[in-house]
């Protein structure tokens, strides 16, 4: 039985105490980062000789009346865009990633801001500067945070959590819960009470909140326990599967005169389709500036370490089940499509494979294929409007990818056609190669149910590090 810790501050008070200081903190470090940003424009001396300043000075003054607007916008991004504020607990790569994405949407659209209602007043350089500052800033004000909110955490007053279930996701949560409220009591049972055991196990032990890990199991006598938890004040949350996660968004509709449920539908309209066409063609750009010649080499070298050609081209199910050629440099000797079919009997694969140690590889084709280098040239079908930076990987129409998914998850796979595929996705950052079919299919699904501008971002984001880490690719 786990004992009730008491005497301390209350969870509610900790955690309102954390979000108060991070958007305080985060206010301040803006309003800063602008204030340095304008003194290194105007008054840095290297900086103005490298490049000058068109006009005069206007004065300080002009920028601090535009704060009323910049940091109302750049806390409204962090609260709606990045989730900083309404999910405090987040791993440090997390936050960094959700701070990044913060930054630059917020920069952007103080940029647009400016350029309509004050298009000579203000330098967009030392708007650029000040987001670049600001970022910092706001990732030191979440350390100071944070660091408070560790010491608030010693003394903080809770009641013990009964986790039911079991298995990998008990395991996780209890780890989380252990790192964010280290005097928390945990209760943990494998099995599913009956109602009349819950409550009595609720009134014995003090439990604040039960989590029900395996929902699976529970469904039929969910309401059961959820009554209990009622009757007793006590809060109950269910951590979902993964069919519930594919299933999308549920919204309440009362358009029939009788309340229900309809899902969200998985298709982009087309303002979401013009959107996400635009940051494709935007990151495209970036990459054949600051990558152009280096990979122009890269071709070369692949023609020197095997004979054939430096790109391969297969062909793909895109858009709505149409067909197109993609691009990738090659990592595989001549030929060596052929093979795959009994690659895959000796390795029992089906639909998508890969083989951690393929001999149809070739040399460079390791270091290409461990670092996702062999993927770029697919920019090319992203500027074509083949594809799109990011979405689900697009699945090759001769080694039956499509009809293995349709045999293993039923029409529901269809819907990965819905959008256009991606050279990056959730299952790309999540694992790579290392995680299961079912995993990646789930992982497709919620990013199509789910599409955002911010959450391409923030995709783009953490798949350079993915990329640098090499982990899970072959």
């Amino acid at each position: 039985m786990a004992e009730r810790r008491s005497g301390g501050i209350p969870r509610w008070a900790r955690l309102t105490t954390h979000r108060l200081l991070r958007l305080g903190g985060d206010a301040v470090a803006v309003a800063l980062a602008h204030y340095a940003a304008y003194r290194l424009r105007f008054h840095s001396v290297w900086l103005t000789s490298q490049v000058p300043v068109i006009g005069d000075d206007p004065g300080w003054e002009l920028y601090a009346r535009l704060l009323w607007l910049i940091v109302p916008l750049w806390l409204a991004a962090f609260w709606y865009a990045s989730r900083l504020y309404r999910h405090a607990w987040q791993s440090p790569f997390d936050r960094w990633i959700q701070t990044a994405k913060g930054a630059i949407l917020s920069t952007l659209a103080v940029l647009a801001t400016t350029l309509l209602f004050g298009r000579l007043e203000y330098s967009r350089l030392m708007l650029l500067i000040a987001g670049t500052l600001a970022w910092g800033g706001v990732i030191v004000s979440h350390a100071l945070a944070g660091w408070v909110d560790d010491l608030l955490a010693a003394l903080e007053s809770v009641a013990p959590m009964l986790i039911v279930g079991g298995g990998k996701a008990s395991e996780l949560l209890v780890e989380n819960l252990r790192q964010r409220h280290p005097r928390l009591p945990v209760i943990e049972a494998v099995d599913l009470p009956t109602p009349e055991g819950l409550a009595e196990r609720l009134r014995g032990d003090g439990v604040e909140e039960v989590v029900l890990a395996r929902p699976g199991a529970a469904r039929e006598s969910l309401l059961a326990l959820a009554e209990v938890c009622e009757n007793e004040g006590v809060s109950l949350r269910v951590l979902p599967d993964l069919l519930e996660i594919r299933l999308g968004e549920l919204q309440f509709d009362e358009s029939l005169g009788l309340p229900a449920y309809r899902l969200q539908h998985t298709q982009m309209t087309r303002a979401n389709y013009i959107a996400k066409r635009s940051f494709d063609l935007a990151v495209c750009l970036c990459v054949a500036v600051l990558l152009g010649p280096p990979l122009l080499l890269l071709a070369l070298l692949i023609r020197l370490d095997s004979p054939g050609p430096a790109l391969f081209r297969q062909k793909r199910l895109g858009l709505r089940g149409s067909v197109f050629e993609a691009f990738k440099f090659r990592t595989m000797v001549v030929g060596a499509e052929k093979a795959v079919q009994e690659l895959k009997e000796k390795e029992g694969a089906a639909g998508f494979f890969k083989a951690k140690d393929d001999p149809r590889v070739t040399r460079l084709g390791h270091l290409l294929r461990r670092y996702s280098i062999d993927e770029f040239p697919q920019f090319i079908n992203v500027a074509l409007g083949e594809m799109s930076v990011v979405g689900p990987r697009p699945l090759a129409v001769t080694t039956g990818e499509m009809e293995a998914l349709l045999k293993e998850f039923g029409p529901t796979a269809k819907k990965r056609m819905n959008i256009l595929p991606g050279i990056t996705g959730l299952w790309q950052v999540s694992g790579r190669s290392d995680i299961s079919n079912e995993q990646r299919f789930g992982l497709d699904l919620f990013y199509i149910e789910r599409w955002s501008l911010g959450l391409d971002l923030e995709i783009v984001l953490r798949t350079v590090p993915a990329m640098l880490s090499g982990k899970g690719a072959y």
